[in-house]
């Protein structure tokens, strides 16, 4: 990354800081996850520490997208509704790497927020247990982080591709909207792939018995980045804890990773390439 890049990055880093914007999202997920989360620890569903800290990802589910909204939608069409960028660019400063200082300042912010809120958590199974699975909690909190920076990537490309504010944050709410908990994608998604693989809408899938999923069932799951994040967890975790995590079919489990990486970096360039070609007067 050039030094402009990076003079760009570490300067809307402070000046969201300033802002009280990473100390107020920090503070929101915190109450978001921290009551649910102790409320469940020496419960049967969490048996010790170790479960506990595997569990981790689990309770920022349904925040880390909305979290990289919030910090992310306005990063590159905001500065360009103001009109600030024709100043900006009359400096020896290119596109590129305005796109780039945006995205690793918002990446940094929004997996300081989160990693703030796992030390939260990381508090609260020590307070319950009396120790901490150290290598297990570090493993499961970056994976939480790149989660995160997917997520953020992804918001600062469609900023990127959008012309205003309105635009963007349109375009990430019809994504959460679509990938969320409001079961679109599977009642839109699974029935159609259903009729390509089986010829019928409806293949007797049931999505609390995994002995009724089909392999191409297990790869269309993971073309949602949100599915992904839930049910590669336990992979992850079952890297370094096999009791508390379970490696599964390790080919559809890379994919599910690969297919996080390609939400990361396929919306960010093709935002980048609509942004570089945009006329900023």
């Amino acid at each position: 990354m050039s030094r402009a890049a990076l003079t760009i990055a570490r300067r809307d880093f402070a000046d969201a800081a300033r802002s009280k914007l990473l100390w107020g999202v920090t503070a929101v997920l915190i109450v978001a996850t921290l009551p649910a989360f102790n409320g469940l620890l020496g419960s049967q569903i969490i048996d010790d520490a170790a479960d506990a800290a595997a569990f981790v990802p689990m309770s920022f589910q349904f925040y880390v997208t909305p979290l990289a909204i919030i910090v992310a939608y306005r990063s590159i069409v905001g500065e360009r509704s103001s009109g600030s960028l024709r100043l900006l660019f009359g400096h020896p400063v290119t596109r590129r790497d305005f796109v780039l200082g945006k995205t690793f300042s918002r990446i940094a912010l929004v997996v300081a927020v989160l990693l703030t809120a796992t030390a939260a958590l990381t508090v609260a199974i020590v307070a319950t247990y009396g120790e901490l699975p150290l290598l297990l909690l570090v493993v499961v909190a970056a994976y939480v982080a790149a989660y995160g920076a997917v997520m953020t990537t992804l918001t600062v490309g469609v900023s990127a591709a959008a012309e205003t504010r309105l635009q963007s944050l349109t375009g990430m709410l019809g994504l959460f909207l679509v990938f969320g908990p409001f079961r679109l994608w599977h009642d839109l998604a699974i029935p159609a792939a259903a009729l390509l693989f089986t010829g019928s809408t409806s293949p007797g899938i049931s999505q609390l018995d995994p002995g009724t999923w089909p392999t191409w069932y297990l790869y269309v799951q993971r073309l949602n980045p949100m599915e992904t994040f839930t049910m590669t967890h336990g992979f992850v975790a079952g890297l370094v804890n096999s009791t508390s995590g379970s490696v599964g079919d390790t080919t559809v489990q890379l994919f599910g990773l690969c297919v996080l990486l390609a939400w990361a970096v396929v919306p960010l360039m093709l935002g980048f390439r609509r942004f570089d070609r945009a006329d900023l007067n």
